[in-house]
């Protein structure tokens, strides 16, 4: 067999790369997306330890589709972004470009109606309106947020509940960072085992 045969072969059994595989996923414009990433560094690996049982995940935002794009909202922290607000608001493209990137999963909320869609996509597009900074503690306020709280609470106005809080004992550094024992919050992940939604879609890499 030549050499040019075989590069032939092993040219057309390549793997598909997640653009491509993302960019044949059917996106409904009637639904509502839970979207998951996992990133391998720093900040990645301490939002994995607050997980539940996903080992991957330590992000994640919320979406639907709008002139044929899943647009999709998330809190984050961007130290390159000049200003402080946090919110973002992305194409999956985008959304998927850390260099670190190592997991995505994509989920489909069910029993979405017409007037929870509507309402829902409302409330994320009224968000764009609020000066949303990060919640580095944890506590409760109306402007600051952690990337899966801000989700919970945009659901609830919409009388959607797809998790509860979870607590968890803190020691050592974590103790130190936010000056409390025990922390009460929505694990990026929380909402894996409530069966309110679908998923569509994985990969890992």
């Amino acid at each position: 067999m030549s050499i040019l045969l075989i590069i032939a072969i092993f040219s057309f059994h390549k793997t598909p790369t997640l653009d491509y595989k993302i960019k044949n996923l059917d996106f409904n414009d009637q639904s509502i997306y839970l979207i998951q990433r996992g990133t391998t560094g720093k900040l990645g690996n301490l939002a994995k330890d607050f997980n539940i049982k996903n080992k991957y995940a330590s992000h994640l935002g919320i979406g639907f589709v709008e002139d044929h794009h899943l647009i999709i909202y998330h809190v984050y922290v961007d130290k390159n972004k000049k200003n402080n607000h946090n919110l973002f608001i992305e194409n999956i493209t985008d959304f998927i470009k850390p260099e670190d990137l190592n997991y995505l999963s994509i989920w489909k909320l069910k029993d979405i109606n017409a007037n929870k869609l509507e309402g829902i996509k409302e409330s994320l597009k009224k968000s764009k309106e609020e000066n949303i900074n990060f919640d580095y503690v944890f506590d409760e306020s109306d402007k600051e947020y952690y990337c899966s709280e801000f989700i919970v609470k945009k659901l609830k106005i919409n009388n959607i509940t797809i998790m509860s809080e979870h607590q968890r004992k803190v020691t050592g550094m974590k103790k130190e960072i936010l000056k409390k024992d025990t922390l009460t919050y929505f694990p990026v992940d929380g909402f894996e085992s409530t069966h309110k939604a679908e998923k569509i879609f994985e990969w890992i890499k």
